[in-house]
């Protein structure tokens, strides 16, 4: 027998997608009875129990047969890194305050750089750490993690570099972006763009990413066109806030940019699914954000399921939707968005991969990343189907099992 890191099996339920990204109606593979060989930090072999069983022998062995095995869950959509809250505006909200009010007395998104500003290095980097471990209880292996709360360019660099200095030592994997969020109050916007611009040649290393807010109330439609072509000039991958709060056009800009993903749609333009398609682009839903924005808008799912466009689900962990947990967002996108429940696994699995440029991983398969999530449940209907729990049995990253312990934190350990 060959010797492995790590043997997991028997599987009472496996489910992966075959390929990437993955559409509404495409297959995807359900085992019964499976096993998975792992050796380092890749899958090497995935098959039926009686094949893998008989073939390895594993240094540790994880018995699942009463369990659902699926690959980690991936939040490509966060604002993570931030300082303060606002749970204050919740209540004026239900009292009918508008965010036009909310803001003139001091509150909203500037309430938050304000408080992100005055907040030290070192107290940002634990404040971001805190955060990864949580979310990593939840079952999410890898995120994506914005800058956008210093808004001042110097500040966002500033952001960003507490982001990678705390890769090093988070326990999931961190994609950064550089999130130009909101034009900042009593300065030139042309003067603001310009500095923006000038200031991507220092984020070179420090995102993957940039992306815009384009709506309504942030910024028009030109002047994301105008970031977007220096951005991608300088090899930046393109991410959108569109369509969120009104339809401006900034879906549009699909024609002209390569644009991984598009984010929010509660206004889109059921027309604009077929652009999105034609693009190639990932269209990212964030049903946490229904809710705090209590909208009654809902994306138009079933135009982008008909275009043939990728979903994904995010978070939007924000000061304003504060929720790290992916298993609530998959729970929501049942119950507000109509998704399926294998939809809504694709979404936050391989799609969401996909969407942040990852190759690598959201697929149990030989070659992958052996990000790893068994589950307290016999099958993946019950993803959806059960609320408000955490489900997560077992979290495998790269290899290593994680495990909680009673402060919360994350640590690798290893099993028997």
């Amino acid at each position: 027998m060959d010797r492995i890191s790590l043997l997991i099996g028997p599987i009472g339920q496996l489910v992966t997608a075959k390929s990437m990204p993955w559409r509404y109606g495409d297959q995807v593979l359900i085992m019964e009875n499976a096993g998975i060989a792992v050796d380092g930090h890749k899958i090497i072999e995935v098959g039926s129990w009686d094949t893998i069983g008989g073939k390895y022998e594993g240094e540790c062995r994880i018995p699942a047969e009463e369990s659902l095995v699926t690959a980690g869950l991936i939040d490509p959509h966060t604002h993570l890194l931030f300082a303060g809250s606002r749970e204050d505006e919740l209540e004026l909200k239900l009292e009918g305050v508008s965010y036009e009010e909310i803001l003139r007395r001091g509150g909203g998104i500037y309430r938050t750089v304000s408080a992100t500003v005055g907040t030290t290095d070192d107290e940002l980097r634990n404040i971001l750490l805190s955060r990864l471990f949580e979310v990593a209880r939840y079952g999410t292996t890898t995120i994506e993690v914005k800058s956008g709360y210093g808004i001042d360019p110097s500040q966002e660099i500033r952001l960003l570099k507490v982001i990678n200095d705390s890769i090093n030592r988070a326990p999931i994997d961190v994609v950064p972006t550089y999130l130009v969020h909101v034009p900042p109050r009593g300065m030139d916007r042309r003067e603001y763009i310009n500095a923006v611009v000038k200031s991507l040649d220092e984020v070179r290393g420090l995102a993957k990413f940039v992306d815009v807010f384009c709506d309504e109330g942030a910024f028009t439609v030109q002047e994301t066109e105008g970031i977007f072509r220096e951005a991608s000039r300088r090899g930046f991958g393109l991410r959108l806030h569109a369509d969120e709060i009104a339809y401006i056009g900034c879906s549009d800009l699909v024609r002209e940019f390569n644009i991984a993903s598009l984010d929010h749609l509660l206004n889109l333009p059921e027309q604009n699914a077929r652009l999105i398609a034609e693009g190639g682009s990932v269209a990212t839903l964030l049903p946490v954000t229904i809710l705090s924005l209590m909208s009654s808008k809902r994306p138009p799912v079933k135009a982008l399921r008909s275009a043939g466009v990728p979903l994904t689900l995010g978070t939007d962990f924000s000061p304003n939707s504060w929720s790290l947990n992916m298993q609530y967002v998959m729970e929501l996108a049942t119950y507000l968005l109509g998704m399926t429940p294998i939809e809504v696994l694709m979404a936050s699995t391989v799609n969401a991969a996909y969407s942040l440029g990852l190759r690598d991983r959201g697929i149990i398969q030989p070659g992958y990343l052996a990000d790893i999530i068994i589950w307290d449940e016999p099958n993946y209907k019950w993803l959806s189907y059960e609320l408000g729990r955490n489900k997560v049995l077992t979290i495998i990253k790269r290899g290593m099992v994680l495990e909680s312990t009673p402060m919360g934190t994350v640590i690798s350990k290893e099993c028997a």
